[in-house]
């Protein structure tokens, strides 16, 4: 049986390093870091502009309730999900992904 904490804690250290392969920087777990985020839903530190909360379960999930949990600061909150055999989705606020989606159009970036 495969202990779900290790679970996670192995896909937090994946997309940790999965970001500091395309966008450089330090990422460390909040739980090793920030004892206050972590408490908060985010998961990973170092992230900016995005809180991100990893779970890595085959249950469904209560994504709503996850992004309801998480601060409400400058940064946009996002939960990635990964399920095994069927890769990581990224699940954020309607809102948030308007609002990023818009200032890359004013950018002329598509």
């Amino acid at each position: 049986m495969i202990n779900g904490r290790n679970k996670g804690k192995r896909y937090e250290l994946q997309i940790a390093a999965m970001w500091v392969a395309k966008f450089g920087g330090m990422v460390d777990r909040s739980g090793y870091v920030n004892k206050k985020l972590d408490d908060a839903g985010v998961d990973l530190v170092g992230t900016e502009p995005l809180n991100i909360q990893c779970k890595a379960v085959e249950s469904s999930l209560n994504v709503h309730r996850i992004l309801e949990r998480m601060p409400m600061d400058s940064n946009y909150n996002v939960v990635f999900h990964k399920r095994n055999h069927m890769g990581t989705v990224v699940s954020m606020d309607m809102e948030d992904f308007m609002e990023l989606v818009g200032m890359l159009k004013t950018q002329g970036v598509f």
